[in-house]
């Protein structure tokens, strides 16, 4: 049904006159993210091209891998025509997904996922002056933690890593360990498939599909 409602949203565009002026501001802001996410962790893959995000119907967040046209697109959920903050960090979550394109044909990992959600809250809470509390699910807790753990050793430890493995989601432990300094079981839950972490039993089950899931209830997030 997501994805009906995305391709949905690509037919009003192309049928329809509306004024584009707010989709042209988040494509502003998102080549600024873009800015921000490379000094931090690593130019973006430059040969996919950024193509102008998508207001849906959507209940979350996405972003599309179009392969044959080295193209991308972030499709926002449609509580982000309503909540600028919204709008925001969910392009700041998916920039993260689309900084290596060639990760999107497979699962995020909790490394990709939780430094998404990480960058997501740093942004927002620059910008919009919000802060996410933790402590309502244990797994999203966890995740957060391994991750903020991480960045707290080596705030460009990302990108480090990716001068060796530039696709976030192929990270792999021993890359971790020997580049990161970390503990062989920390870098072994941070290369953990996320879907297959998230999949069991959770408050916010409901909101598990394919791909990767958002790991708060309010920055929910789905890659295809």
């Amino acid at each position: 049904m997501e994805e009906l409602l995305a391709l949905e949203a690509e037919t009003k565009y192309l049928l329809t006159a509306n004024n584009r002026s707010y989709e042209k501001t988040l494509m502003q802001e998102l080549l600024s993210i873009f800015e921000e996410a490379e000094v931090l962790f690593g130019p973006r893959d430059a040969s996919y091209q950024l193509s102008i995000p998508r207001l849906t119907e959507c209940a979350t967040s996405r972003a599309y891998m179009f392969g044959p046209l080295r193209m991308t697109r972030i499709y926002l959920s449609r509580e982000s025509r309503i909540k600028p903050w919204m709008a925001s960090v969910e392009l700041a979550h998916e920039a993260i997904h689309v900084l290596s394109p060639a990760g999107l044909g497979r699962g995020p990992t909790i490394l990709e996922e939780g430094l998404a959600e990480h960058f997501a809250q740093r942004y927002v809470n620059r910008v919009h002056g919000l802060v996410f509390e933790r402590g309502a699910n244990p797994k999203a807790d966890a995740v957060m933690r391994a991750v903020s753990n991480l960045m707290a050793q080596n705030q460009l430890v990302i990108k480090e890593l990716r001068t060796r493995q530039p696709v976030i989601s192929k990270i792999d432990e021993r890359l971790l360990v020997e580049i990161a300094g970390i503990e062989l079981s920390h870098a072994k839950f941070l290369c953990t498939d996320f879907q297959s972490y998230w999949r069991t039993s959770s408050p916010w089950s409901k909101f598990v599909s394919q791909g990767g899931e958002r790991i708060a209830a309010c920055l929910r997030s789905i890659w295809d």
